[in-house]
């Protein structure tokens, strides 16, 4: 009988983006807000009972006024990322969890998976504003938790 197989996968997937280093300092204007994240599950069958398995978490936020793109940054458990990925749209979608196993099993170590990652993996998130100003940045959001509505 084969062992479960657990894959941890950081892959930040953004709509319009272009990885940039720029602008790392904090802003004046008020943060962004309205952080709201979801949890979805995909699942797909395999040969011999099992089946491979990934959750997405998905970061959304409130148009703010004047922005003209956003800005998204890595929180670890050690420190803010220094590298920043600028996006037009208002979401981030990251696979959080993923796995192999009997399907009788169900997502075997979903939940734990998504524990170590919101224990070491936040994003935060920052407009920006014509004239080369910023909004502060929000609040981390951990990465596998809900957050907001």
């Amino acid at each position: 009988m084969r062992k479960p197989v657990l894959v941890l996968l950081f892959v930040l997937v953004t709509s319009a983006c272009s990885g940039s280093s720029a602008g790392t300092g904090g802003g004046t204007e008020a943060p962004v807000g309205g952080l709201r994240s979801a949890l979805q599950d995909d699942v797909r069958k395999l040969p011999g009972k099992e089946i491979a398995w990934s959750t997405y978490w998905t970061l959304c936020w409130d148009a703010y006024p004047g922005a003209v793109a956003y800005q998204v940054s890595a929180v670890t458990s050690k420190r803010s990322s220094t590298h920043v990925q600028r996006q037009r749209g208002r979401c981030v979608r990251l696979e959080a969890a993923a796995g192999r196993n009997p399907a009788s099993k169900g997502l075997s170590g979903r939940d734990v998976l998504l524990d170590l990652q919101a224990a070491q993996l936040a994003y935060r998130i920052r407009a920006v504003l014509s004239g080369s100003r910023y909004s502060r940045w929000s609040a981390p959001a951990p990465v596998g938790e809900r957050v907001g509505g």
